[in-house]
């Protein structure tokens, strides 16, 4: 009999020496510039007005979630970061060292213990973005029909390419709809027997055709995907955008996300 385990994981700040590598030469460059003020009061208005209440109000809240951040980050953020989660009992937080980034996130998944089930469910999500309020339910049922059609005990991926990006880089915020053709790093997820080992982060996400059975799923808007200033990569748009009209766009915020495009704009 299948038993499914989900797990989410996403990434606050993780000081690492292989990631950000490409814009910094050393560690303290790097940790100079995650943990300035002006960068972390951004991630913070980010995380705390759109991707954990994203998280809280799953409509299935049997999942665990781990916020990966760095053992380094100074004293003020990370007690902020503990108090944020301490309330949640599926959400916690593990500073990590700076080890290799792949490594430290495949820690994370596995620090949640694996006996007594079959499968994991793996998602992953960035701190400024978010995922509709059924994103776990849906999940889970799609894993489920999933594994039925399997003839391979091999991994596969699940991947939401309907959404809303809020851009916040040119003036007024502009907020659209999107039906992207390749898979997002927004809610992406990979199901996979409890002792494989590979995780969502493994590829970059619009590659995962090329590795992975990818079912993609454009059943309902899914992601909210935020454009700042602070970006890691340059988020682009590769597909269909703009088909919606003002009211449609408040009404599906509201139906799948419970929020309004006033709480978007604020952001």
């Amino acid at each position: 009999m299948r038993k499914l385990n989900t797990i989410g994981l996403l990434r606050f700040s993780v000081l690492t020496p292989t990631y950000y590598s490409e814009r910094f030469k050393t560690l303290e460059e790097t940790a100079a510039h995650i943990f300035s003020r002006e960068r972390m009061e951004l991630r913070f208005h980010l995380f705390e007005s759109l991707c954990l209440p994203s998280l809280v109000r799953q409509t299935d809240p049997d999942f665990t979630m781990i916020v990966l951040t760095a053992e380094a980050m100074p004293d003020q953020y990370l007690e902020r970061l503990l108090d944020l989660l301490e309330p949640l009992p599926n959400i916690h937080c593990q500073p990590v060292g700076t080890e290799n980034h792949y490594k430290l996130l495949q820690t994370g998944y596995n620090s949640v213990p694996k006996e007594d089930f079959t499968h994991r469910i793996l998602f992953r999500l960035d701190d400024d973005d978010a995922v509709d309020i059924n994103f776990v339910k849906r999940t889970k049922r799609l894993a489920h029909g999933m594994l039925k059609l399997q003839t391979t005990r091999d991994p596969f991926v699940i991947a939401y390419n309907r959404g809303f990006y809020v851009r916040t880089t040119d003036g007024e915020p502009e907020i659209f709809d999107a039906c992207e053709r390749a898979p997002l790093s927004t809610g992406t997820t990979l199901v996979a027997p409890v002792h494989h080992g590979a995780n969502p982060y493994r590829f970059n996400h619009r590659h995962f055709p090329q590795y992975f059975n990818t079912y993609t799923d454009i059943s309902v808007p899914s992601f909210i995907r935020t454009i700042h200033g602070d970006n890691k990569s340059s988020p682009a748009q590769m597909g269909l955008t703009h088909k919606m009209n003002a009211e449609d766009i408040a009404n599906d915020l509201l139906t799948h996300f419970q929020v309004s495009l006033d709480d978007l704009r604020k952001l």
